[in-house]
């Protein structure tokens, strides 16, 4: 990255997720989008068949692919009590909160999303390369056999 070009986050951002906060998973509709390894892996976590998950939680959203449902309200229905339930096991998308696009657009849009979030300004230092490399991830998911045909 030469210095003319560098994003506006060229120095990295700090951000560590807040135990118990889910603010990012709730209160809003959007799309959380699922491949069919990320679905094998969270029915596995709660010991439940990738068909049976699949049918209570997820929903076609465009072109095949899937995305996690949501609560009326917009929560993620993958929350309980205590926070999310597959934590371990949470999609792509959910570990490269809040390093999306949208929130990455300028530092305006990145502090407006530090008054949401509390994670954010705090913890642990991501280099701009690695917040590149999350941004430069984020495409669509390649459709497999198993999502491409429902």
């Amino acid at each position: 990255m030469s210095a003319d070009n560098a994003p506006w986050f060229r120095d990295g951002l700090r951000f560590s997720c807040q135990a118990g906060c889910v603010r990012c998973c709730c209160g809003a509709p959007g799309d959380v989008s699922v491949t069919h390894e990320e679905i094998r892996r969270i029915a596995a976590s709660l010991n439940m068949a990738v068909a049976d998950f699949e049918a209570a939680n997820t929903r076609h959203y465009s072109s095949g692919r899937k995305s996690l449902t949501e609560r009326a309200n917009g929560d993620c229905e993958l929350l309980d009590g205590k926070g999310c339930s597959v934590y371990l096991a949470r999609p792509q998308q959910c570990r490269d909160y809040p390093f999306w696009p949208e929130v990455m657009a300028s530092p305006a849009t990145w502090q407006s999303e530090s008054r949401r979030c509390p994670g954010i300004g705090v913890g642990e230092l991501h280099s701009a390369e690695a917040i590149q490399a999350m941004l430069e991830s984020q495409s669509e998911p390649e459709l497999s056999p198993e999502t491409s045909n429902r």
